[in-house]
């Protein structure tokens, strides 16, 4: 079983990051979002991104990347959260916010997934956040079932509409205590 260690996100690892979100995207949205979306997703963009998330996180804004790696993969996952950027969410007392969590499939189903999140609520608690919430792509089960296993409520929807002729539906996730992800 493969185990690996959570640790905060450093600039140099931007490409890694970059890497994983791409190549999971792909495998998890292949036939969720539109090809045209799809293609445009490339490594080297998501490089800046990333770069740019990480060389601005601020730790009194809760902003905070982490990432999970194996000692013979590296980088195998990755996980962001923020102050909530969603006002309807923040109405509903969620104040912190799970933006992505993104792990290998051949990582999946061992805890570094769960870990992940336990270090964002870590991370969130500690800038005094009480509770967070995550959107999902509707038909997105695995992700779904992730979060509910994790006993995350359903408490909220959205639709986004990607081009003409695509409509896609995100419901939100919450925790109203932070402390049932972190055991206190």
């Amino acid at each position: 079983m493969p185990k690996g260690r959570v640790r905060k996100a450093l600039l140099e690892d931007a490409r890694a990051i970059a890497a994983v979100h791409v190549a999971v995207s792909r495998e998890i949205y292949e036939n969720l979002i539109p090809a045209s979306v799809l293609a445009a997703i490339s490594v080297e963009r998501r490089v800046r991104q990333w770069h740019q998330i990480i060389g601005t996180a601020d730790a009194r804004a809760g902003t905070a990347v982490f990432v999970t790696d194996d000692p013979r993969n590296g980088i195998v996952g990755f996980a962001c959260c923020s102050r909530q950027r969603s006002k309807e969410m923040v109405a509903k007392g969620f104040d912190g916010e799970f933006q992505s969590i993104y792990l290998l499939h051949s990582f999946r189903g061992c805890g570094l997934g769960r870990s992940l999140v336990v270090e964002m609520a870590r991370c969130l608690r500690h800038q005094s956040m009480s509770g967070a919430s995550c959107w999902v792509l509707r038909e997105n089960n695995d992700a779904r079932r992730f979060y509910e296993s994790l006993a995350g409520q359903v408490v909220g929807e959205r639709t986004d509409q990607v081009d003409q002729c695509t409509t896609l539906v995100e419901v939100a996730y919450g925790w109203e205590s932070l402390d049932m992800l972190t055991g206190r």
